[in-house]
């Protein structure tokens, strides 16, 4: 099973930097947050942190084959 969403932290655990980078960096890019309850913690789309990564776009300016790529590369992570 893979993650839909990724918090800072399993961000910063996944790219091996500290919290405060990943908070810079996010602010950076074009990567909306969602928050899930009345007083949640953001949470980014796994699809658009890995088309970001890999692209630099986020995940709904791709093309098709794009998406494909990056959704193979989320659904096979462990």
């Amino acid at each position: 099973m893979f993650k839909a969403y990724y918090s800072y932290q399993d961000l910063a655990d996944m790219l091996g930097q500290n919290i405060k980078t990943i908070k810079r960096k996010i602010a950076k890019m074009n990567i909306k947050s969602r928050r899930f309850g009345s007083s949640g913690h953001p949470r980014f789309s796994a699809f658009d942190v890995h088309s970001m990564m890999l692209f630099n776009v986020p995940f709904k300016e791709l093309n098709a084959t794009q998406k494909d790529e990056v959704k193979d590369l989320v659904m096979y992570a462990e």
